[in-house]
């Protein structure tokens, strides 16, 4: 056996040129907690946003980075996509828009009392929304 986790949460990070629309988004549309940055010179700064015992990292290096390059979310290998569990798929999809994102999927029912939804967020990242 390898080793236990610290806490029960998963960091993902996010890789962005441009921040700020990012942090609007996920505390806008999510209601996530900003938290203080952490600055590492020479390598950039770390905008941080809670969820519960997860931080979302908002990743903006020093030097700018470049596009993905894939042709949809699904046709890398690794991690593609975040999943949000939400009170109103619906009301999360409309403050999709409002914040930047757009909707790739509107809200359907996946099966009974399973709501899901997929959008993008301000930089592309795609995101899955669900509630139930």
């Amino acid at each position: 056996m390898g080793t236990s986790m610290a806490k029960p949460a998963i960091d993902p990070g996010i890789v962005t040129s441009d921040a700020e629309p990012m942090i609007e988004f996920y505390t806008s549309v999510f209601g996530l907690k900003r938290l203080d940055p952490l600055v590492l010179p020479g390598i950039g700064t770390i905008h941080k946003l809670a969820a519960g015992e997860s931080i979302l990292r908002i990743m903006v290096p020093e030097q700018k980075p470049g596009p993905d390059g894939a042709e949809k979310w699904s046709s890398r290998e690794g991690i593609r996509y975040l999943t949000f569990e939400v009170v109103s798929v619906h009301a999360a999809v409309e403050s999709v828009v409002q914040y930047g994102g757009t909707v790739a999927l509107a809200p359907i029912e996946l099966r009974p009392g399973r709501m899901v939804s997929q959008a993008h967020d301000p930089d592309g990242n795609m995101l899955e929304i669900g509630q139930g």
